[in-house]
């Protein structure tokens, strides 16, 4: 224990427990210069609690020296999930009592909050630390002469945390325009790295990054094949890093090459459709008789050729067998759909996402208006778009959009006519 002093010398100071003088010796030591004076207890035992006294006098009186601080609180940082210990020294006549506030309220000694006093050092531990336990610490130093205090700011750093993620897989189309956007939070300043297939992806034409408003984003201009791949967004600050993963598979929607043509055949023998499609496979093929769908069996064969060309075998014909015929074919980005000239069709879509949904459908980068041909309704969560009698000229390749204020999405369908 240790105290300064000042006043006019000479200067007596001297040690007391309990209104004994303490001197050195075999249980204590004593030291002591014209301004300060140290109390060693050599070897402390369970008696030695208690309360001392430091008394310095001279001609004019004695003094118990009120407490001053000699180093005091600094700015401190630390992160979250981490420990911060607060340090200060204090000289004057004990005893002293050290009390702790944050923001103006007295800290309790507890699991969280650690308060220690031991040799003038006066230190507050605080554990598994939050963003709450940032703010201003004072220290108050107490004796029977007086108060002192000292403050200090504790900065609780957080390492970045996505709060909101793109999907987990998204499948585009060549030429399409993509958007990747995570919601960022953690201590400023946060930094934004893009990767694709482990490699950093740097600020193109092709490539346009931006972080503003804790909102990362990345657009993809004009999607190709070889943009597909596993994207990652990686946020780092000085408290730690957080990333997450994407993948974007860029497939090219189904194409009929060839279309099968209408078909005679003799009673009792078998009746062929073949249609040619290129595209990304997997493909899903349905096919249809009179808008009713065929399952394969001993009647109806069916089956594909290299992948790309579909085929329906109809075992040995009759009166019943006599219809329309239909080949549905579909992937992740699109799907073909063939009809003959003068029947209906219709196209739907289910859509999902925060309102308000703005729906469109396009043919040839044209908005489909309503009309007599065409009629429009979207309820309950879906779009469909009917044509009442399909022409040769209605073929082709039909758009839907649905956007809100966060996002476009966009599927197609194409319409195969036969005349």
């Amino acid at each position: 224990m240790e105290c300064r002093f000042s006043g006019t010398k000479p200067l007596k100071a001297r040690w007391l427990r309990d209104g004994k003088e303490l001197t050195s010796g075999r249980k204590y030591k004593v030291q002591s210069t014209d301004k300060s004076s140290t109390l060693k207890i050599l070897t402390a035992e369970r008696s030695d609690e208690g309360e001392y006294v430091f008394e310095v006098s001279n001609d004019v009186g004695n003094q118990i020296i009120k407490p001053s601080f000699t180093r005091k609180l600094k700015e401190m940082e630390s992160i979250k999930g981490s420990f911060a210990q607060l340090d200060c020294l204090v000289s004057g006549s004990l005893p002293i009592s050290i009390t702790w506030f944050k923001e103006n309220k007295e800290i309790e000694a507890d699991e969280k909050h650690k308060c220690i006093f031991y040799e003038n050092a006066a230190s507050l531990e605080i554990t598994r630390l939050d963003s709450s336990d940032s703010g201003s610490y004072t220290c108050i130093a107490t004796n029977k002469a007086g108060t002192d205090q000292c403050s200090g700011v504790l900065k609780v750093k957080e390492p970045p945390k996505f709060t909101r993620k793109p999907d987990r897989v998204s499948v585009v189309r060549p030429g399409e325009a993509v958007f990747f956007e995570c919601q960022v939070v953690g201590t400023p300043e946060i930094d934004i790295y893009w990767f694709r297939d482990g490699n950093e992806i740097s600020q193109s034409s092709k490539h346009k990054m931006s972080f503003s408003d804790s909102l990362a984003r990345l657009e993809i201009t004009g999607a190709e094949t070889k943009d597909s791949g596993v994207y990652y967004c990686e946020a780092r600050n000085e408290a730690g890093s957080e990333s997450c993963s994407m993948e974007m598979k860029v497939k090219e929607p189904p194409v009929i090459v060839k279309p099968f043509s209408p078909v005679e055949v003799v009673n009792g023998f078998n009746a062929l459709f073949e249609c040619q499609v290129k595209g990304t496979a997997p493909f899903e093929i349905t096919w249809q008789k009179d808008s009713k769908e065929i399952k394969a069996s001993t009647k109806h064969l069916i089956s594909q050729k290299n992948g790309s060309v579909m085929i329906l075998d109809v075992q040995k014909c009759d009166a019943l067998d006599v219809g329309e015929y239909n080949c549905i074919i579909t992937n992740e980005v699109g799907k073909i759909i063939n009809v003959t000239a003068g029947d209906p069709v219709s196209f739907e879509c289910k859509v999902t996402g925060t309102p308000e949904l703005k729906v469109k459908w396009s043919k040839g980068g044209k908005e489909v208006i309503p009309s007599r041909q065409h009629s429009l309704a979207f309820s309950n969560s879906t779009s469909n778009l009917k044509i009442q009698s399909v022409q040769l000229e209605d073929g082709g390749s039909y758009l839907f959009e649905v956007s809100n204020h966060i996002s476009v999405c966009k599927c197609e369908v194409t319409l195969n006519v036969v005349g």
